[in-house]
């Protein structure tokens, strides 16, 4: 598996990733109350930036896909990397010219990139690494994606509290103007770099047509992959991000209800970070085909088990800091067997379209979790107990799991 591509694509998605939410924490910090662009997109302007970077997933995942299975995933990394050495130069100016508008602009040209790059990273990894080691592969991107976000969070605020005590008469000055620009430049630069290891991949359907119509490519791939176990592999993986959508809007409310600063709950959002790290490499190297459905299952109990603990536990900030490691720790069992199945299961020549139309899929379940937020909160529930409610999905969810393998056993059965 440490062969020189896997490494380069593990490195390449480390800087992908910290760059991305170098961006997007430095923009979230200026929209903030208090920030200087508090009032750029009007009242909950964080909301705005959370539109503007998922929109360009939502539209470009399966079209991306598309453009991966007709072309060499790695030669396409250099050119999506090639290209983020212009957005970065972009960003920067306009971070450092002081302008919401243009740095809003610059977030969604980067979240444009990180939309192709997505079905192209995790459709190589298929290619670079054994059937056998894939599930490890995958637990290690994801620990990997993990410390980077982490990283990516605690050099945005380093950098957003610098370049904001440089506002003045309405834009920054002096050398703390470029400070985002330069953070930003390092890690993507580095992420350049890094992609230029890769070796060649040759195309897996280079015959495939070119359709400039996003949503096309979604029906033809569900479509496909409702003849085979994939669809519901894909509703399953992508549940998943529909639940950790609810929890990063609960987090930041935990300020208030375990009477902490906004410090200490920023601990906790890392923490569960990390264990969802460690519960992927875990989940990986304890990985057999033969467990994935086990895992799966499992890893639902066990998230509806933290989850309504979650939910009825004092305000305590040590108990709830071991119950969030608890929720990591079993989502990394229920999220790798699926996304080994999801790269497992799709044909060689549709790999890139499978995995865009499941990325595609996860940011549509992540703005349903969103909403889902924010309907409970408007009809007066407290955000601890919004823990019981994705509890009592994610108990759904292993039920759902369990009958379907249970159905799917007996149907082998009977036609062997």
């Amino acid at each position: 598996m440490w062969n020189r591509g896997f490494l380069s694509l593990l490195a390449t998605q480390f800087f992908e990733a910290a760059s991305d939410n170098i961006i997007k924490g430095v923009i979230s910090f200026a929209v903030a109350v208090g920030g200087p662009w508090e009032t750029a997109f009007g009242e909950g302007g964080n909301g705005v930036v959370g539109i503007a970077f998922t929109v360009p997933f939502i539209l470009l995942s399966a079209f991306g896909g598309r453009i991966a299975d007709r072309s060499s995933k790695s030669r396409m990394t250099v050119v999506l990397k090639a290209v983020s050495l212009a957005v970065c130069a972009f960003c920067a100016y306009e971070f450092a010219r002081g302008s919401a508008s243009g740095a809003l602009a610059a977030l969604v040209a980067f979240a444009i990139v990180s939309a192709f790059f997505g079905p192209v990273k995790y459709g190589m990894i298929a290619e670079l690494v054994e059937p056998r080691q894939l599930a490890r592969a995958n637990g290690i991107i994801n620990m990997a994606t993990n410390v980077a976000v982490i990283t990516g969070m605690i050099v945005a605020g380093i950098v957003a509290k610098r370049w904001k005590d440089g506002f003045a008469g309405g834009a920054p000055s002096g050398d703390s103007a470029w400070l985002p620009g330069i953070a930003m430049a390092v890690f993507v630069v580095l992420g350049f770099l890094t992609c230029l290891t890769l070796p060649k991949l040759r195309p897996q359907c280079p015959g495939l047509p070119v359709d400039l119509n996003p949503f096309s490519t979604y029906i033809a791939t569900m479509r496909e992959m409702a003849r085979t176990p994939l669809l519901a592999v894909a509703g399953a993986w992508t549940f998943f991000y529909f639940v950790a959508a609810v929890v990063l809007l609960i987090l930041p409310d935990y300020s208030t209800y375990l009477s902490v600063d906004d410090e200490r709950t920023s601990y906790l959002m890392a923490g569960l970070a990390v264990s969802i790290g460690l519960g992927c490499v875990t989940a990986a190297y304890l990985d057999a085909p033969s467990r994935r459905g086990m895992f799966v299952t499992g890893g639902a109990v066990g998230l509806a088990a933290s989850f309504g603990m979650l939910g009825v536990a004092p305000p305590s900030y040590a108990v709830t800091a071991l119950l969030l490691c608890m929720v990591g720790l079993v989502a990394g069992f229920y999220i790798i067997p699926l996304q080994s199945m999801l790269q497992s299961l799709a044909p060689d020549d549709m790999r890139g379209r499978v995995l865009g139309t499941a990325n595609g899929l996860s940011f549509v379940m992540g703005a349903v979790g969103s909403g889902l937020f924010l309907v409970l909160r408007k009809g007066g529930m407290a955000s601890n107990s919004v823990f019981l409610v994705l509890a009592a999905l994610c108990g759904m969810m292993a039920l759902t799991v369990f009958w379907w393998l249970r159905r799917r056993a007996v149907a082998t059965s009977a036609g062997s």
